[in-house]
Parts: C-alpha cells; sequence; structure tokens
C-alpha cells in the first residue's frame, strides 16, 4: 500500500482535525458557549429596548411640550374662558395665562429632562422670566441651551436674545467688545451680517453713530441679499444725510412701462 499522502489528502485530514477539535471544545464548553449567546442576545435585546423606550419619551415629550405651548399661546377673553380646554384653552387673564403656562412648561422639563422637547421648553420658560423682569433666569436658561445646541438656529436666536438682556442691563459696552470679537474672528457662531446688524445697533444705542455707520455700511457692501439691507440703508440715511441715496431725475417716475 502507498504510504505516501498527497497534498489534498493532507488538508483534508487537517480540516478533519481542525473540526474534530471544535466539536470537542465545544462539547466540553458548552454551557460557557450558551452563555455567551444569550449575552448577545439579551445585549440587543436590550440596545433594541432602549432605543424604542427612547424614541417613545421624545415622541410623549413632544407631545406634552405640543399641550404646554397651547397654553402659552392662548388668548385671553373676557367671558367665558376655558383654561382646562385641552385643544383650545383660554383664560381670563393675561397673569392667568402665564401661570398655566410655566407650570405646563416646567412640568415638560421635570418629566423629560434631556430631550430636546424639554429643551425648547426651557426657552419658553426663559421668555416667561424675562417678561417677568427675572433677567438672570433668563439668561441662565438661554445659555444652557446655547451650550446644549452650539450651530442650531435656536441657538442663534438664544445667543441674541443674551445680547438684548445685556443692553438692558446697561452692560453695552460688553457687548460692543464681545460683537467686535465677533467680527474679527470670522467664523461667530451667528451669520456675520447679524453680527453686525447687532453691533451697529449696539454702538448707535451708546450714541456712536459714526462707528455704527461704518457697520451698517458694511451690510450694505458685503451682504447684498441680508434681510437687515434695508434697514441698514435707512439707519445710514438717518445717521449720516449726506450718504442718503441720490433721488431719482425729475421725470424719471412712472416711465418703466412706456414703449421706447
Amino acid at each position: 500500500m502507498n504510504q505516501r499522502l498527497t497534498r489534498k489528502e493532507i488538508k483534508r485530514d487537517e480540516l478533519a482535525d481542525v473540526v474534530g477539535r471544535s466539536v470537542e471544545y465545544a462539547g466540553s464548553h458548552v454551557r460557557s458557549i450558551v452563555y455567551a449567546a444569550v449575552a448577545v442576545i439579551v445585549i440587543l435585546a436590550l440596545g433594541f429596548a432602549f432605543y424604542s423606550w427612547r424614541g417613545h419619551r421624545q415622541e410623549t415629550a413632544s407631545q406634552a411640550l405640543s399641550k404646554a405651548t397651547k397654553v402659552y399661546q392662548a388668548p385671553v377673553v373676557a367671558t367665558g374662558a376655558k383654561p382646562a380646554d385641552a385643544e383650545a384653552p383660554s383664560f381670563p387673564t393675561d397673569e392667568a395665562r402665564r401661570a398655566a403656562a410655566k407650570a405646563a412648561l416646567e412640568k415638560v422639563r421635570s418629566q423629560y429632562g434631556s430631550t430636546d422637547a424639554a429643551d425648547v421648553a426651557g426657552l419658553y420658560l426663559a421668555q416667561l422670566a424675562a417678561d417677568a423682569g427675572k433677567l438672570d433666569e433668563a439668561r441662565k436658561l438661554w445659555n444652557d441651551f446655547v451650550d446644549g445646541h452650539e450651530g442650531s438656529m435656536l441657538a442663534a436666536e438664544s445667543r441674541l436674545n443674551v445680547l438684548a438682556l445685556d443692553r438692558k442691563q446697561v452692560k453695552a459696552e460688553d457687548v460692543v467688545k464681545e460683537l467686535r470679537a465677533m467680527v474679527e474672528k470670522g467664523d461667530a457662531p451667528l451669520p456675520q451680517d447679524v453680527v453686525l446688524h447687532e453691533l451697529a445697533s449696539t454702538l448707535e444705542q451708546l450714541h456712536r453713530p459714526q462707528e455704527a455707520i461704518q457697520f451698517y455700511q458694511k451690510i450694505l457692501d458685503q451682504f447684498p441679499q441680508s434681510p437687515f439691507r434695508s434697514d441698514a440703508q435707512q439707519k445710514v440715511s438717518t445717521l449720516d444725510p449726506t450718504r442718503a441715496p441720490a433721488a431719482p431725475p425729475l421725470g424719471a417716475q412712472g416711465m418703466s412701462g412706456f414703449p421706447g
């Protein structure tokens, strides 16, 4: 009998040995293997359950916020107020509406923390605080939102609200410094035309018209599509009449449709 084995037969024998060892290992460690498999299944199930729960919580939080904002935006009526109406609430006084809105929004914050709905509820609470003259409380809520939602449109609006508070609290010079730094930086957290408009408005408030004109003019020169362009043009003309746009020639008005 030929004792020599072909390469193919050797590989087959090696494969058989490997399979045999694997079967032998599985047989002697069956409990460990089962436990590992069960652990993987449990981890996957927990992950699915967590994301399902999180999605459901976000949806529930959004619904709660929607109800709270209906209270926040509810009308004040002289007679026939229906504060308990879930779909269309109304209140006899503005004070009653604000108190109910605050309670509903605080409930969203306390029950659904770490959700977007809870963070947005904080913005409404900030506005209520500002309206009530609690400016430090409003500032904290707006700053908290900015810290958690950097780069979002609502965060940008919150920054503007904080700047407005600073101006209201006689901190306009600090606002100027902050806005100038944003202009020089170039990568400000607010659109550049917004920064320029805020800076010009603050300088105007400080009775520094020539500096204000400089930044209003930048809006006109650099941002032709800016929504602040019309206001900037009006401000430049008001602060420095010599820069007012030239009047159209006599007889030029009303001739756009005249055949040539």
